[in-house]
């Protein structure tokens, strides 16, 4: 189909939309995601993996999982999150793959996820 035919989203449809990539926008919220790449982590493995004040993790924490973006999982007083949406895999190597060509036709460094 062509790009062009395809039908406008609405102005709520546009909010979600900006929502799923406005959780992309801080680092410590990306450096979360790197961190539950390689699988399930509690909030405390992820305080430890990112660095910062547990306030601050489950503060981002909790715009992810807002976004829809995380799983949470209560046990008792831990809590474990992990990815919920694969897309997430695909949209860091949307834009690793970007960074890496424009880091390529400048000769710089290699951006992987």
């Amino acid at each position: 189909m062509n790009q062009n035919k395809k039908p406008k989203l609405d102005r709520a449809a546009l909010e979600k939309v900006s929502k799923v990539f406005s959780a992309f926008s801080d680092a410590t919220r990306l450096a979360i995601l790197q961190e539950l790449m390689v699988g399930p982590r509690t909030v405390g493995e992820l305080v430890e993996g990112v660095g910062g004040s547990q306030g601050n993790v489950s503060k981002q924490l909790q715009l992810l999982n807002d976004a829809g973006l995380l799983d949470r999982k209560k046990e008792g007083n831990r809590v474990t999150y992990s990815i919920a949406d694969e897309m997430v895999f695909s949209m860091c190597e949307l834009v690793c793959d970007k960074l890496n060509r424009e880091s390529r036709a400048a000769q710089e460094f290699t951006f992987q996820i």
